[in-house]
């Protein structure tokens, strides 16, 4: 059980914790407030050439394209700038594996895309920074997009109007925590799989470690190109693009291994399938990347194909690990949990696509990869998975602290008892360190127990006892092996200042017989482990009992005296 310390603890950090959560918060919604009141929303108004049919007064937001968007499609749609607009304004545009051409006044100020289109190249997805030129107030603007790729989009995204050397800090701004969950997760990955590269070298198991870090690092780089935060350090669009589906695709293998050891009991036959459909995933997986690199197949194109595959996949593994749900293993409840998250996540994010593909859904979340907030979960479920852990060991150590604490303590004195000296001497023995033992034996217990009774000679032990324990119990083991005899085993202190020590027992002794009324008296001897041949703590701690019978002898033969 928890104490009331321990759990006052937890509470200041789980509470330390949340603050901190809230101020983070409470900042990023600061930031986007700031980038908001900068923006101007630039949507409506628009009139739309598609096929050969105009659309006017068209507010972007709303707008479908019908009968769907197809490689080599033209889109034209013409505005006016506000009379009020600011110098040094950008046409903000995030805009999907399309070239783009922008015409102010009558005069080209922008273009991308139409060298890698008329090379039949992969065109790059990009937020494309369209500067203004100054004095553009109320002056026509007019943008011809050419669509890349089949589906491309289904939908042309919010325009909006900022300051030119904030757009793109605002973009991220507005994306803020989707950019700090990536770059998180990022992080996370290569310290895992720096911990999990330690942990092979060493010999210990790695592969559940390397594969979650591998989920994390592959799934933060993928959003990372996939909200075009990358363009903070690469304006290559093409070469961003390409790398976006790459990791895509990349973070497949890592969650079909979190999906496949749910349990290691598996037949042969379960094995066999399992390692199958990995390694078919592996070689579709590098035979795309191949095919996009050569610029043989636009991997973008890909991305339908590997989503239902994965998603086949994953059932298969899956039913194969349900089989198997039941039998003892002790991680098998949590790895099922992290199991179904990213199963359940995968489908999400397959059916997301599907639906922002058909219907332009206005909700932020929605422009985001669900798998991102799938692996925030897994994350989050990872580390409650670990504190419980940590939870149950803490509680099991302290129950077998206790239950050993309790099979090592004496009875009556509270010392160490005898079962902990046969222990401490096994460990003495397997151990190099020098160590001293001091053998004591209390005088008269015997006369103590026939004129006052048992009880006296009971107090009698329990007042010697609480003398060792003020004299040694700082600096070594108090024991009562039995009977009226106690030993002090120390290997941190030296013989000097155990000798001084002893000094104190004479008055510590006078102190108890005052209270207690009759005398209290040891005899004891000492001995080292650098005095017995080959350090056997047994034959050290006979020395020290003869040397302690031998004061004993002396006492008697001083007293008859």
């Amino acid at each position: 059980m928890v104490d009331k310390k321990s759990r006052l603890r937890i509470s200041i950090y789980v509470t330390v914790m949340l603050l901190i959560l809230a101020g983070v918060i409470v900042f990023f919604e600061f930031m986007k407030r700031t980038s908001r009141n900068r923006i101007l929303d630039f949507s409506d108004g628009w009139t739309v050439n598609f096929k050969g049919v105009q659309y006017e007064d068209v507010d972007l937001d709303g707008f479908r394209f019908p009968g769907g968007l197809n490689r080599g499609d033209m889109i034209f749609i013409r505005n006016r700038f506000p009379s009020d607009l600011p110098n040094g304004t950008a046409i903000v545009l995030p805009l999907q594996l399309s070239t783009i051409s922008a015409d102010v006044n009558g005069m080209i100020v922008y273009g991308y895309g139409a060298k890698e289109y008329t090379e039949k190249k992969m065109v790059g997805s990009a937020v494309h920074l369209i500067r203004v030129p100054d004095g553009s107030q109320g002056a026509p603007v007019s943008l011809v997009i050419t669509v890349g790729e089949d589906r491309a989009f289904s939908y042309l995204p919010k325009i909006v109007l900022d300051a030119a050397n904030w757009g793109f800090v605002d973009y991220l701004n507005s994306n803020i925590y989707p950019v700090v969950i990536s770059i998180s997760l990022v992080t996370a990955g290569i310290i895992i799989l720096l911990i999990s590269l330690f942990l092979a070298i060493k010999g210990h198991e790695w592969s559940r470690i390397n594969q979650t870090g591998m989920l994390f690092f592959t799934i933060g780089c993928w959003n990372i190109f996939e909200i075009h935060a990358i363009q903070i350090f690469s304006i290559d669009y093409e070469w961003n693009t390409f790398a976006r589906y790459f990791f895509g695709l990349l973070s497949i293998l890592p969650i079909l291994r979190i999906i496949s050891s749910a349990h290691s009991e598996k037949s042969l036959k379960d094995k066999v399938i399992q390692k199958s459909i990995f390694y078919v995933n592996e070689l579709l997986i590098f035979a795309a990347v191949l095919l996009g690199a050569f610029n043989l197949v636009h991997i973008c194109n890909l991305r339908y194909f590997f989503e239902i595959e994965a998603v086949i996949s994953m059932m298969i593994m899956a039913i194969i690990e349900w089989k198997g749900y039941g039998r003892e293993d002790r991680n098998a409840e949590s790895r099922f949990r992290e199991q179904m998250v990213c199963f359940f996540f995968v489908a999400l994010e397959a059916v997301r696509y599907t639906l922002n593909q058909i219907f332009n859904i206005p909700v932020q979340a929605f422009q985001h990869s669900f798998l991102l907030y799938g692996t925030v979960v897994l994350v989050l479920m990872m580390i409650g998975a670990y504190i419980y852990e940590l939870y149950e060991s803490y509680v099991k150590k302290a129950e077998e602290d206790t239950l050993k604490r309790i099979a090592y303590t004496d009875g009556l004195t509270g010392l160490l008892n005898r079962t902990y000296c046969k222990d401490k001497m096994e460990a003495l023995d397997e151990s190099r360190k020098d160590y001293y033992m001091i053998s004591f034996d209390v005088n008269g217990l015997k006369a103590i127990n026939d004129s006052r009774g048992h009880q006296a000679g009971d107090s009698l032990l329990s007042a010697f006892g609480d003398i060792l324990r003020q004299c040694f119990g700082d600096i070594g083991d108090v024991i009562r092996p039995g009977g009226d005899e106690f030993l002090v085993i120390s290997d941190d202190a030296k013989k000097q200042e155990l000798s001084g020590r002893l000094s104190w027992l004479d008055g510590l002794e006078k102190n108890a017989e005052k209270t207690l009324g009759f005398p209290v008296r040891a005899s004891y001897g000492m001995a080292g482990s650098d005095e017995v041949l080959g350090h056997t703590a047994e034959e050290v701690y006979l020395l020290a009992d003869q040397r302690m019978y031998e004061m004993k002898s002396r006492n008697k033969r001083e007293k008859a005296i």
